[in-house]
């Protein structure tokens, strides 16, 4: 059993960020840790949704795939992944807002992600789980190869998350 815990929470429409969000936990299990894989819900209405076919399809797919995150998933973290899509990171914000209703999030770690990087996506993300209550690992902008990123970024979280927890312990 690893010593450290990370739950990769993601809002996807068409799967770009669902991509990178699995990478993330891959590269976490490669650093060995435990992980739980969530996709927050859509807030956008069923009509706008069923408007677009893609994302209807690729919704109903995720819908039987994933569950929603639950209130033990963010107490049992130590990292939390939040992968977004470009384009659009209000499911992810308020995601962050909901957090501290459940529990504080002292000494956890956000690490979010979009694809490619994108600054302006992950700018909010950011300040959103900083105001949360969580420390924030910027993610390298401007990859190449968002999905090799994605893994490499899950491996470090992991390991600075196990590097604080073995501080915190000493």
């Amino acid at each position: 059993m690893s010593d450290v815990n990370v739950l990769i929470v993601f809002y996807s429409r068409y799967g770009n960020a669902e991509r990178i969000a699995l990478a993330a936990g891959v590269g976490a299990i490669q650093a060995r840790a435990n992980i739980r894989l969530r996709r927050v819900a859509d807030l956008t209405d069923a009509k706008t949704i069923d408007a677009t076919p893609a994302w209807r399809e690729n919704l109903d797919r995720m819908n039987r795939d994933y569950v929603a995150p639950r209130p033990a998933d963010p107490q049992w973290a130590d990292v939390i992944v939040l992968a977004t899509p470009s384009d659009s990171c209000a499911e992810i914000e308020s995601f962050c807002a909901w957090l501290p209703s459940i529990a504080p999030m002292t000494g956890k770690l956000a690490a979010p992600l979009a694809p490619g990087d994108e600054e302006s996506a992950l700018r909010p993300i950011y300040a959103a789980a900083a105001c949360a209550g969580l420390f924030v690992a910027p993610a390298k902008i401007g990859a190449s190869d968002p999905i090799t990123a994605a893994r490499e970024y899950g491996q470090r979280v992991t390991q600075i998350a196990r590097s604080l927890k073995q501080a915190a312990r000493a």
